[in-house]
């Protein structure tokens, strides 16, 4: 007498069906899990370093073109303007009264950064009355740069020798 086992298959069809279930049902339950990915809003804390230069040697460079009013302070590699210094060599001292006297490239700005342009602003809110600077182009290359001229009105002012700061801004 011969044996015989039967193994039982069941259709493979219905093998397919219920894993494709299983995935399905395991791949929502993960998702719900770890959620959709959207958040509202996140705070981490980082540390930033930050290199300063000298103004020659900054992205933004600010060199003397005119040194018979415009020096290096040397200490911190700011430029400072005297535009009405108490006597020249020639005998000189001050701004005429009731003039207007433009002095033109008084100093440069470069862009010595890796921007291909940078639009270039002048802060004088804290530059005294009757003195205004003026940028001859608005906008520099990389490697390019542009003069500041100075424009002192005693005309329409009664500019006091006072310190002020113009501040050069630049955005790409």
């Amino acid at each position: 007498m011969v044996a015989r086992d039967r193994i039982k298959t069941e259709n493979p069809t219905m093998q397919r069906r219920k894993f494709v279930i299983g995935v399905g049902a395991l791949a929502s339950g993960a998702a719900a899990a770890v959620g959709t990915g959207a958040f509202t809003s996140v705070e981490a804390s980082r540390d930033v370093g930050v290199e300063l230069a000298e103004d020659a040697n900054a992205y933004l460079a600010l060199t003397a073109e005119r040194d018979d009013i415009i020096s290096d302070d040397g200490s911190d590699g700011t430029l400072s303007i005297d535009l009405g210094s108490e006597e020249t060599d020639e005998g000189g001292a001050g701004f005429n009264d009731d003039a207007v006297t433009e002095i033109d490239g008084v100093f440069r700005i470069e862009n010595q950064g890796t921007q291909d342009s940078v639009s270039l602003d002048l802060d004088e809110s804290d530059v005294q009355d009757g003195v205004t600077f003026k940028l001859q182009e608005d906008t520099i290359d990389a490697g390019e740069g542009t003069l500041v001229d100075v424009t002192v009105d005693t005309l329409n002012e009664d500019p006091e020798k006072e310190d002020g700061t113009l501040v050069v801004g630049a955005e790409a």
